[in-house]
């Protein structure tokens, strides 16, 4: 490999390396009390981090429909509504694993008690983008 070319990579994979790591910080898991289904939204957003720069595409957007319980647990399992047109089965794969490590590191999310009551098995939807 030229040395030019060898560079462009080194170069490549650190910003990548940086640009993942960043994401990995700024997901946080919220800590102040949950009152409104926009709130849940904004904390979930807050947690996710896409799939690795190799895998993820510019504009891309899924929706996913998903309950809590009333303690801030996900109840059952998500259901993905919505993917960007044109994903293979690995991009699909890579977006459902994001997903899955979205909610396992924001879950259980800090509702109120009377949030929490209010709901508690009622079904949301979150786009992610």
């Amino acid at each position: 490999m030229p040395k030019a070319r060898a560079s462009a990579v080194l170069v490549a994979t650190v910003v990548n390396s940086v640009l993942i790591s960043d994401a990995f910080s700024q997901a946080e898991p919220p800590t102040n009390a949950i009152n409104t289904v926009r709130e849940i939204r904004a904390a979930l957003r807050a947690c996710w981090v896409p799939p690795s720069v190799a895998v993820a595409r510019d504009n891309m957007a899924i929706s996913v429909r998903l309950s809590f319980k009333r303690n801030g647990d996900v109840l059952g399992v998500p259901l993905i509504t919505y993917t960007s047109l044109g994903l293979s089965e690995n991009e699909r794969r890579a977006y459902r694993a994001a997903l899955d490590e979205t909610l396992a590191r924001c879950a259980p999310l800090p509702f109120s008690d009377a949030f929490g009551s209010i709901i508690a098995g009622r079904p949301i939807n979150v786009r992610f983008h």
